[in-house]
């Protein structure tokens, strides 16, 4: 990981080279993507075509978005940090600079954890303090998750009792940016179909559903226009457009998925600018 912000960091793995080509850009710069290439083709003399996977420290503009669709259709592309928004640089390299200041992730950690009230546990709901996310079909609840003595992660759901204890804090201010932190979106291009698989080095990653910016996130990588999420597992999630071609794939993925029910029942829901719908889940 580059420890100099300013400097987006972009790793590509090109056909042919045993080991990924390195160059860097200008954060800011809306072609940064683009002048690392050029960096890169410049020194050695490669095709875009022979571009198997690009990785950008932070999330290509959508300018460059264009040019790695244009140039790079089968590579796969991922980023570590989140674009954020004109007037936010400030604030976006802050963060980054906390989470690259990390030495190692913590031992444990509060996560939002999803619960379908379908699901043979789901009794348990009434014991914990939760939120809706799909009134009446799937909530938000929170568990401190760690390593066991045993090599194992254990997790413990935090009770309503406990909560009270603690003096009733905020504890979905803590667990989304305990979740986002270590999330990664990786993108995959076939042509004019985006598949975004969203995933967590530390378990959980279907939980970003429930984040109130995903939308606005994916969206920079879809445009606008609903989304279609696939939830096979609670450490899983794929996302595409709605009106996509892989829309059935993902789905049937999902409702085939051999997951053991615990939580959350795989699910496959809808992602808009309104909010968040469960369209199907898994027989269970």
């Amino acid at each position: 990981m580059n420890d100099d912000v300013s400097q987006n960091l972009v790793v590509f793995r090109i056909k042919g080279f045993d080991e990924p080509v390195l160059a860097s850009a200008p954060t800011q710069a809306e072609d940064a993507v683009e002048q690392a290439w050029a960096s890169v083709r410049q020194q050695h003399g490669v095709r875009t075509s022979a571009v198997r996977a690009v990785y950008s420290e932070w999330q290509p503009s959508p300018a460059d978005q264009k040019f790695m669709a244009r140039h790079f259709r089968k590579a796969e592309c991922t980023y570590s940090f989140a674009r954020p928004a004109p007037g936010e640089w400030e604030r976006a390299f802050a963060e980054a600079r906390a989470v690259m200041a990390e030495t190692r992730p913590p031992s444990e950690e509060l996560l939002p954890v999803l619960w379908s009230t379908s699901s043979p546990r789901a009794g348990l709901l009434d014991t914990l303090p939760h939120q809706p996310l799909v009134p009446g079909r799937l909530s938000v609840a929170f568990a401190v998750v760690g390593p066991t003595p045993h090599g194992t992660i254990g997790m413990h759901h935090v009770t309503r009792h406990q909560h009270e204890e603690m003096g009733a804090p905020d504890l979905a201010g803590v667990a989304y940016q305990s979740l986002a932190r270590g999330l990664r979106f990786d993108v995959s291009r076939s042509g004019s179909e985006v598949l975004v698989s969203v995933v967590r080095e530390n378990l959980l990653a279907a939980s970003a559903i429930a984040l109130p910016d995903l939308y606005a996130q994916l969206s920079q990588q879809f445009g606008p226009g609903d989304l279609l999420v696939g939830l096979p597992c609670p450490d899983e999630m794929y996302v595409v457009r709605e009106d996509s071609g892989l829309a059935e794939q993902v789905r049937e993925q999902v409702l085939s998925s051999p997951y053991e029910t615990t939580e959350l029942v795989p699910s496959v829901l809808r992602l808009a600018p309104g909010g968040v719908e469960l369209l199907a889940e898994r027989d269970h």
